[in-house]
């Protein structure tokens, strides 16, 4: 049986591990054209809790595969509320929201 101290000295170290940076990948219905890239990347970027060093400023739209590639700072969590609300502002149709690699469609900006 654990004593309190050690109890609360291994939810401390729980918790004080490094929290990797997220990416979602989010499928939305109704983008068509780069001028519906922009504006939904426009909108995302504006969400506190977007990685701008990752993708286009944190956000990477695919119109052909109707897909839109969020990175999420590491020190934020994400609110699909605010995300989804976003992107409807814009008359689009957020489908669903995933939770992807580092590695898929991500690419570091160089500055």
């Amino acid at each position: 049986m654990l004593t309190k101290n050690t109890t609360i000295a291994l939810l401390c170290a729980l918790f004080a591990l490094p929290v990797m940076a997220k990416n979602y990948t989010i499928n939305v219905n109704g983008m068509v054209c780069e001028f519906c890239a922009y504006g939904i990347g426009k909108k995302i970027r504006a969400l506190p809790s977007i990685d701008p060093a990752y993708y286009d400023r944190g956000v990477k739209v695919d119109i052909e595969h109707q897909q839109v590639f969020v990175a999420v700072r590491e020190d934020a969590m994400l609110n699909k509320a605010a995300l989804f609300e976003a992107i409807e502002s814009g008359g689009y149709d957020p489908i669903d929201i995933t939770e992807t690699s580092k590695d898929k469609g991500l690419k570091e900006v160089d500055e």
